[in-house]
């Protein structure tokens, strides 16, 4: 089995980049030939809000779920023992968007 020797990886490496266009193809090539030049922004403070803010919209949407579900425990309680028996449309299009918020905040 041959393994290239260093100075043979390097030339190689180099003939990968500048094949690349100029501009990002070859930005990315060259930083994709060395483990230590994968340096990026990982953007922390908009990470943050936007799970802050798609929190607060689960949290919405939960708030509107237990106000649905109270509602009903009064009124139909048997509607709330399966999905099955629910035969609140409301309650099914909530589940459909909190399923929806919640992919994304995952």
């Amino acid at each position: 089995m041959y393994v290239a020797t260093k100075f043979e990886r390097n030339i190689i490496l180099t003939q990968l980049v500048n094949g690349c266009p100029q501009g990002y193809p070859r930005l990315a090539a060259f930083l994709d030939s060395d483990e230590n030049f994968m340096l990026y922004r990982r953007f922390g403070f908009l990470q943050a809000r936007m799970l802050l803010h798609k929190q607060d919209e689960l949290r919405e949407l939960e708030y509107h779920l237990d106000y649905q579900d109270k509602a009903d425990g009064k009124k139909t309680p048997f509607g709330l023992r399966s999905r099955e028996s629910d035969e609140n449309m409301h309650r099914a299009r909530l589940f459909t968007e909190i399923e929806k918020k919640f992919k994304e905040y995952g």
